[in-house]
């Protein structure tokens, strides 16, 4: 399994935005309108950087996953420690874009670094100032900073925004680039296609399906890095199962061994087993950290999330045969999952393993809203759920590799934590 074109590339990039994207169920449209008027105003400008900047709007806030767009938007008023961890996120940015996401998309990493430069010098993490900041930084901040205009201050018309950008020049941006957003706002009524969010995902396909056509060839081991990526942004949302996605796809790749499947196979699992809960990024925190019941709306919004975990990886060619696999781990053999009631005909076997993961480690990680269990009593649950909810032979390689788990622990002389 290999990406072999730029489109394919891209459309990964464009799911991470999508998944940075939701806030509390709702799609803010945040990354993906940034890249989208970015690449606008590069192509104005006839930069030679256009794929560079569009990767760049896509993906400048990737360092910034755990905080909500608003926290973003506002760091002149929070905490001094708040302030410090957001005033850092362009480092973490430009880290994971370097050293954690494969292929060509390390050259926007100092563009994304240096987006929240001022042009006096004002700003972060550098202080550069003026021609010092890449023109490919000044074009994503001042998009970044247009969008947040737009967002979080609805009620300003169109020409008490332009008027904002006017009043900051020679502070924030230059008056170059001031002109540049204008002119391209206005060209074609920019303004009026990409003011309004339902518009933004249409924009930015078109952009996909114009980019030039080129080979690129990813292994499987750097579609792994994209999902661990995409791992840490969904764990980072939830404290409590912090680390659940690469536990649920280490327990399924080593299932599968036990099994003896076929490498390809093994390597679906596991990058299934990264990717399965991309879709709780849209359910709200108050739903995840509740430890009362859940009400009839809250159950429906959590069962929800792998019918948008499937939306997801449709949306990313590379993923196509891990659809099912990541978003049946709900289902149960006989029919009472969710979000289909699939009978067991219908789940297809790897399924089943990223299922039994699952299940395992919910139970064994600890969770606000049950007490903990034992490996040994989610073990004998596991048993006697055996050929009714949960495939009898991936519940032996569980236990198999459980057992495993355990006498390493014991060599190790480390206590068994609930948190692991």
């Amino acid at each position: 399994m290999i990406i072999t074109d730029v489109k394919s590339y891209t459309e990964c990039f464009i799911q991470l935005a999508n998944v940075l994207d939701l806030d509390e169920n709702r799609m803010t449209y945040h990354s993906m309108r940034v890249a989208a008027l970015a690449y606008k105003m590069a192509m104005n400008l006839n930069s030679p950087n256009l794929l560079e900047i569009f990767w760049a709007g896509l993906l400048h806030d990737i360092g910034a996953f755990g905080y909500n767009d608003f926290t973003i938007s506002t760091a002149d008023s929070i905490s001094i420690i708040e302030k410090e961890k957001i005033y850092k996120h362009t480092l973490k940015s430009s880290f994971i874009i370097s050293h954690e996401l494969p292929g060509e998309v390390y050259k926007v990493a100092d563009f994304v670094k240096s987006h929240h430069e001022k042009y006096d010098g004002g700003g972060f993490p550098e202080g550069l100032s003026g021609n010092e900041i890449p023109i490919c930084s000044q074009i994503i901040k001042i998009a970044d900073d247009f969008d947040a205009a737009l967002r979080i201050i609805p009620e300003v018309s169109k020409d008490g925004i332009y008027n904002m950008f006017r009043e900051n020049i020679d502070c924030e941006y230059s008056s170059e680039m001031v002109s540049l957003l204008i002119e391209t706002m206005e060209k074609e009524d920019y303004f009026g296609q990409i003011e309004f969010g339902a518009q933004v995902p249409i924009i930015t396909n078109a952009i996909l399906n114009s980019l030039p056509e080129y080979k690129m060839f990813l292994g499987t081991d750097l579609l792994e890095k994209i999902t661990t990526v995409f791992a840490d942004i969904i764990d980072a949302k939830h404290e409590e199962t912090l680390g659940h996605s690469s536990r649920v796809a280490a327990y399924s790749q080593h299932m599968a061994e036990v099994l003896r499947i076929n490498a390809k196979d093994v390597m679906k699992v596991k990058l299934a087993g990264f990717m399965h809960d991309i879709g709780k990024s849209a359910v709200p925190r108050t739903i995840l950290n509740k430890t009362d019941n859940l009400s009839p709306y809250e159950l429906y919004i959590v069962k929800g999330h792998p019918v948008l975990t499937m939306d997801i990886l449709r949306r990313m060619s590379v993923f196509n045969d891990i659809v099912e696999i990541a978003g049946y781990h709900h289902e149960r053999l006989n029919g009472s999952g969710y979000p289909s009631g699939l009978p067991a005909e219908n789940i297809p076997f790897l399924a089943r393993i990223v299922m039994v993961a699952d299940v395992y480690d919910a139970m064994t990680s600890g969770r606000r809203y049950q007490k903990f269990i034992s490996r040994e009593d989610s073990i004998d649950y596991l048993k006697s759920q055996k050929n009714i909810l949960f495939d009898a032979d991936a519940v032996e390689a569980l236990i198999e590799v459980s057992s495993r788990e355990l006498k390493n622990l014991a060599a190790a002389k480390k206590p068994e934590r609930a948190s692991d």
